[in-house]
């Protein structure tokens, strides 16, 4: 089964530069829509080097904001890789991919997605992660571009 949905950007910057970025969760803060807070957590066992957090956001859910709290671990797979795990109530998992590659004088960030969700849950889940990950990854563009130029 393919991933549920994939984005991509062509970042002006190394590779390194991306990939150190994917690796630390609490500069996600200010570019992602629903983060309010990161807190540190221990290490798990079945994802050795991975650092691990709790997480609180706030979705939009018409008028109102939905405070959800869950675990979020981001894994460095090598110099090209990085999976991020994500596990919040009700049996809602997001698995994420990003590949980090060399292209041109800057990088290639692709994110390829796998949400399992309850079936009344799914549809807004993926549409919720597609949402605010489009917008994180074009503020990360943005943010380390703008490093870069200075």
């Amino acid at each position: 089964m393919g991933p549920d949905f994939t984005l991509e950007r062509e970042i002006h910057v190394p590779p390194s530069d991306v990939h150190a970025f994917l690796c630390d969760l609490r500069g996600y803060v200010p570019l992602h829509p629903f983060i309010e807070s990161i807190e540190d957590l221990p290490g798990l066992p079945t994802l050795p080097g991975a650092t691990v957090h709790r997480v609180v956001d706030r979705i939009p859910l018409g008028p109102f904001k939905l405070k959800t709290v869950y675990v979020a671990a981001l894994e460095p797979r090598g110099d090209d890789e990085v999976r991020g795990h994500a596990w919040q109530s009700p049996g809602v998992r997001l698995h994420t991919r990003y590949g980090v590659t060399r292209a041109g004088g800057g990088t290639r960030l692709v994110e390829r997605c796998f949400v399992d969700a309850p079936r009344g849950l799914r549809s807004f889940v993926v549409s919720q992660a597609r949402k605010a990950h489009d917008e994180t990854l074009d503020g990360l563009k943005a943010l380390l571009e703008g490093r870069a130029s200075r």
